[in-house]
């Protein structure tokens, strides 16, 4: 009997390199630096919700303002630099694992418009669950509806739904603060998430850390957890499909601070 995964990955430094506010603050002129220094400032406040804090410049602040339309969030999207294996990761899933098939989204605060044209011809667009804007002659007005924070906890059940899996059928790929309430609301409903990153705080939350710079090493927790293939089967698949495994090294890291 097959059985159905909804497969959920974040974008933003999770199958991008980078973040789509630097190179849309650069277009706009603003340097990475005074970026940074923004988004500190809105999370010192608490205004928005944890990944919502671009679309909140993009409304709000005025070196933003009526600045960005969506031509210039395409331009973005092309610029984005992907982590290695994006494509053959999205197309091993759409093919499924022995009798596991995966229905595949993207759920990002990022721009709809940046991830759809950064994953152009990798991944259908109608997947792709981003920050959208209400637009006035072509300019960014307002935000529509953004997915950062307890809004991807929404997203992600909706989706549920549309797929009828269970709450337990779910992985969860993310990497940063934006991800800590959907990886949370996974969890508790022994669903599966998996963190490309190595902040401590997520690696508390999450079943497996990750760290690469391809992301078809995401593959190797769903084959040993979900699938249960042991070491040895999980090199022979990534044999098979002619991208071995160079090098594989586990480590459990405790952060400590004493007084």
């Amino acid at each position: 009997m097959e059985r159905k995964i909804l497969f959920v990955s974040d974008f933003d430094k999770t199958l991008s390199k980078g973040d789509v506010g630097y190179i849309l603050s650069a277009k706009l002129g603003i340097s990475a630096e005074e970026f940074d220094r923004k988004i500190e400032d809105i999370q010192g406040r608490n205004i928005v919700q944890l990944g919502g804090e671009l679309a909140h410049l993009l409304i709000r602040d005025p070196d933003y303002v009526g600045k960005v339309t969506k031509d210039i969030l395409y331009d973005v999207g092309r610029e984005i630099e992907l982590k290695k294996g994006v494509h053959e990761l999205m197309a091993i899933l759409s093919k499924g694992i022995d009798r596991y098939r995966f229905s595949t989204y993207i759920v990002s605060a990022a721009p709809k418009e940046c991830i759809e044209k950064a994953v152009e011809k990798i991944f259908p667009a109608e997947n792709i669950f981003g920050t959208t804007f209400v637009y006035e002659n072509d300019v960014i007005k307002d935000v529509d509806r953004t997915n950062a924070g307890h809004a991807k906890v929404a997203t992600l059940d909706m989706l549920k739904q549309k797929e009828g899996v269970t709450r337990y059928s779910i992985v969860y790929v993310g990497d940063g603060s934006s991800d800590v309430h959907v990886m949370l609301h996974v969890k508790s409903y022994q669903g599966y998430t998996i963190t490309v990153s190595p902040a401590p705080y997520m690696g508390h939350i999450c079943r497996r850390s990750v760290i690469s710079d391809n992301v078809l090493s995401i593959l190797v927790p769903i084959l040993q957890d979900i699938l249960k293939y042991d070491e040895g089967k999980v090199r022979k698949f990534f044999d098979d499909r002619k991208h071995p495994i160079l090098e594989w090294n586990r480590a459990d890291t405790e952060w400590l601070e004493i007084a």
